[in-house]
């Protein structure tokens, strides 16, 4: 740094760390504070999207035991695993996942209403928040992040769970299965969002907890923190570019997610 540079610097600093000392009555120049210099921030990351089952709300093992219950009605049994493991897609893709094609023509179809149904009407009640969120949603908030919710449910689910967490006035916008015609892992869900949000995939960060979160996140080139609340082991989420125990300490490492950004 040049000298004239490194005195101004300088000089400054001693400026500001002067304006809570007293004045020196030696010198024969008035005491007057020199104003104090602001540094800005610049910070890249500008949107946050916010998957919904699994990453804000506790629904993972709830939408597993719906499933199940609904292919019994139909006289189709699978492993709790089986189920589980397919937990992030929509039934757009679970079903014909776990069907075969005569199956489908049969009952695959009305197997998605009567599952749609029961757990609005059996198993929605059951779902709680994780802890925090609002206070969570808050802060990014407040760091001037706009934030989105990206689901592929039904859209009166979207609205209760918006209604649960508390977060309505602080989200910019959010999506449902009427916003595309795949779920996850289509990239559709996620575009949705971001096209809400109106900034730029090179600027917005996706929250999830299942490989089809990260898998339609990259395929709609953006990039994504995993959470673990969702039940999904860690070695199924290792290719998202953040991997985190839950939005609390996401947000808590705000600023090492920030640094990515500044340098993309």
């Amino acid at each position: 740094m040049p000298l004239l540079a490194k005195a101004s610097v300088a000089q400054t600093l001693l400026s500001v760390r002067g304006q809570d000392a007293a004045p020196d009555t030696a010198s024969p120049l008035p005491y007057k504070a020199a104003p104090i210099l602001l540094f800005p921030t610049f910070v890249k990351l500008k949107a946050i999207i916010f998957d919904v089952d699994g990453t804000l709300v506790d629904s993972n093992d709830i939408h597993a035991r719906c499933w199940i219950e609904a292919f019994e009605h139909f006289d189709k049994h699978f492993e709790w695993d089986v189920i589980r493991n397919q937990i992030g897609k929509g039934g757009d893709l679970l079903v014909p996942d776990l069907l075969d094609a005569r199956e489908m023509r049969k009952f695959g179809e009305e197997l998605k209403k009567y599952r749609t149904k029961l757990y609005k009407d059996k198993y929605l009640p059951d779902v709680k928040p994780f802890p925090r969120i609002r206070e969570l949603f808050e802060t990014l908030h407040g760091r001037g992040i706009k934030l989105a919710l990206g689901s592929s449910s039904n859209q009166d689910e979207v609205k209760y769970y918006t209604t649960l967490l508390g977060v309505g006035e602080i989200v910019e916008g959010s999506t449902s299965k009427s916003d595309a015609d795949l779920s996850k892992p289509s990239p559709e869900i996620f575009q949705a969002a971001l096209e809400k949000l109106g900034t730029e995939a090179s600027n917005t960060l996706t929250v999830g907890d299942t490989p089809y979160d990260i898998l339609a996140s990259h395929r709609a080139s953006l990039a994504i923190a995993a959470v673990l609340s969702g039940g999904f082991e860690r070695e199924l989420l290792t290719k998202a570019e953040f991997l985190f125990d839950d939005v609390g300490e996401l947000v808590r490492e705000i600023d090492r997610v920030d640094e990515y950004f500044n340098n993309e």
